[in-house]
């Protein structure tokens, strides 16, 4: 359902172009807008997060297979920093 409105300002012939576009696609020209940002920024931004949503799933599968970081013990460098 569209719920938000957008005021947008063209040239004089790029209205003219997504008139013509818009009637021969048989749709009006705010459709052809719609369309135009879902490719370009909606549709990028999803295969994105999709993207490394895969690669943090590959980073898990290989810490399964070598087993799991058992991390620095900070205390000790602490205290071993605090000799000096």
């Amino acid at each position: 359902m569209l719920n938000k409105r957008a005021h947008i300002l063209f040239e004089e012939d790029e209205y003219k172009l997504l008139n013509l576009l818009a009637a021969e696609k048989g749709s009006s020209v705010g459709e052809l807008v719609r369309i135009a940002v879902k490719h370009v920024y909606v549709e990028p931004r999803e295969k994105q997060f999709s993207d490394r949503q895969k690669g943090f799933d590959r980073l898990k599968q290989w810490q399964k297979k070598i087993g799991t970081f058992k991390g620095l013990d900070y205390k000790a460098l602490v205290e071993y920093g605090r000799k000096y």
